[in-house]
């Protein structure tokens, strides 16, 4: 019997191990890296080496592996959440595993492992609608399917006749596809005026930020770890939406100016992020962070946040989508088409973002030396120039009234005029250097900070694409077992109907983000390129100057 026990602690507890494994994040700088504690599965393994763990207690501690606390790179960097934490993080996936166990068909959900993503984010349940809901939900989204009216016709001319109203040209409604309902309001949110604050008589200090939104005009202050605290909430709640990454959290030189700001300048895209974003930014948690301003209505919008029912896959009981049944295989087609662009996406980020890296350290190291030293050697010619035999102030007066050859007098004065465009030279030189390094941080850094964001937001995405292909996999079980007789219509139907809205979120966040994606670099290199003209022109008209001092002497 102990033996039994010992092989069937050592089956789970290898079993759990290989699944958390294949949860965890594979791309760095993940924003939400989930990964259980080792220490469980060592008292579990040490406890059965030595044989004197009894049956139940061992298979508790098999269970505890799989409830152990959980640990959270941010945005970029090796911090991870504490135990305590951890343990919040937890509360939502645990309450999820409990839902995921109700009295469903077992035949059909038999197939996925309670460890999956799929089940413990609640998305089984939801698909299963074995999910009892106690409230109402506060949130209302609404997904619509847009339509285009394109030009049709086998002839590029057709366009002439459609702009010169002949009858060649045939105008056609067409289907563009499900998307978010668009704003009604739109606005802005900045984040501005870092400070440095204390709290416990100075015992503790932090850098509070403040924040202020177009909506409401109320300026809260907040510090990081408010917005950590948000980035989970919404991590949590809304399984198929992207959140972008935040700064991440450094300790060492916390309080330094170049860190703060770069540390601003990144919560500022963060911002501006969930501000477009047509779920995101009418989020209930994120009006809640923008508007309360009382330290007492912040802990009780924090507690109710935390115990909010309709998060991962009970959000979807949010969404109204449309009532037209969605073509599986087409949806399936163009989750597989956004997979592929967003491994590629991630390819080219990572390369451009490593670039870019490197010439920011090229600008404010050898480029800017180049310059300076170019600069050290126009100044030590033109000193050679001061060290000729330079006449007297009396023999220059002769020189001027009485020349003994016309020339004398304009040779002097022309190697005068060298000799100071030489100095003048040296000191423009020296000058392009240090704008060199101003060039990196002034038209690098934002364009730097723009692709840490987007490689951040990329890295959630493939997290989206691997639940919409378990729903598709529970689809084809489904239609599989309604065939066979195992399942009723009735059930089938819905399941259907469940499957169809997790397509419709996931299309519709598809098609956002291609549109994010052209405003979003639309922006960012026209900023880039911008600035890097004007700093060339700036170095072209300095050049110019100094080639007519020398083409006046």
């Amino acid at each position: 019997m102990l033996q039994d026990a010992r092989a069937s602690v050592h089956d789970e507890t290898s079993a759990v191990q290989s699944v958390t494994r294949s949860q965890s994040r594979a791309t760095s700088g993940s924003r939400t890296d989930l990964s259980t504690d080792d220490e469980a599965n060592i008292k579990a393994k040490q406890a059965s080496r030595s044989g004197k763990v009894k049956k139940s207690e061992t298979l508790g501690n098999a269970t505890g592996v799989a409830k152990g606390t959980v640990s959270r790179s941010r945005s970029a960097g090796a911090e991870t959440l504490t135990a305590k934490q951890g343990t919040v993080r937890m509360k939502n996936i645990n309450r999820f595993l409990t839902l995921s166990n109700c009295n469903f068909p077992s035949i059909i959900r038999g197939r996925f492992s309670r460890f999956s993503n799929f089940v413990k984010s609640g998305m089984e349940s939801f698909v299963l609608s074995s999910t009892k809901m106690t409230t109402k939900p506060e949130e209302r989204h609404e997904i619509i399917v847009c339509f285009l009216l394109i030009l049709t016709g086998d002839k590029i001319t057709d366009y002439f006749a459609y702009r010169f109203h002949t009858s060649q040209a045939i105008l056609q409604l067409t289907e563009k596809g499900p998307e978010w309902a668009p704003l009604t309001q739109r606005y802005t949110c900045t984040v501005d005026k870092p400070k440095k604050e204390s709290k416990l008589k100075g015992l503790k200090s932090f850098i509070a930020y403040s924040v202020t939104s177009s909506l409401s005009g109320i300026q809260v202050s907040r510090r990081y770890k408010h917005f950590d605290w948000l980035h989970e909430q919404m991590s949590a709640k809304y399984l198929l939406i992207p959140i972008p990454p935040l700064p991440e959290k450094q300790v060492a030189g916390r309080y330094e100016e170049d860190l703060i700001e770069h540390r601003k300048n990144i919560l500022q895209l963060w911002v501006n992020k969930v501000c477009r974003h047509p779920v995101l930014s009418k989020s209930d948690v994120w009006i809640h962070f923008l508007t309360c301003t009382d330290e007492k209505q912040w802990k009780n919008g924090k507690r109710k946040a935390e115990k909010d029912e309709y998060v991962g896959g009970n959000f979807l009981h949010c969404v109204t989508v449309p009532t037209q049944s969605l073509d599986s295989n087409r949806a399936e087609h163009q989750v597989e088409g956004f997979a592929r662009v967003v491994r590629s996406l991630d390819d080219s980020v990572r390369v451009m973002y490593d670039r870019v890296t490197e010439t920011h350290k090229r600008l404010a190291g050898p480029y800017r030396s180049n310059w300076q030293k170019m600069a050290a050697a126009i100044a030590g010619l033109g000193h050679s120039f001061e060290l000729d035999s330079s006449p007297t102030t009396y023999e220059k007066l002769l020189y001027l009234m009485f020349p003994k050859d016309e020339n004398d007098a304009s040779i002097w004065i022309r190697n005068q005029i060298v000799t100071a465009a030489l100095k003048e030279t040296a000191h423009v030189f020296h000058k392009i250097g240090d704008e060199h390094e101003e060039s990196a941080k002034r038209d690098l850094d934002p364009l730097l900070d723009c692709l840490y964001s987007y490689k951040g937001l990329l890295a959630g995405m493939p997290d989206i694409v691997n639940v919409h292909k378990s729903a598709m996999s529970k689809l084809r079980e489904n239609e599989r077992l309604s065939m066979e007789g195992k399942v009723s219509t009735a059930e089938a139907d819905r399941i259907r109907t469940r499957v169809d809205s997790i397509s419709y979120a996931v299309l519709a966040e598809i098609e956002f983000q291609h549109r994010e994606r052209g405003e979003d670099f639309k922006r960012m290199m026209a900023t880039y390129l911008e600035r890097q003209a004007a700093f060339y022109d700036g170095i072209g008209k300095q050049l110019a100057a100094l080639a007519v001092l020398f083409k006046n002497a």
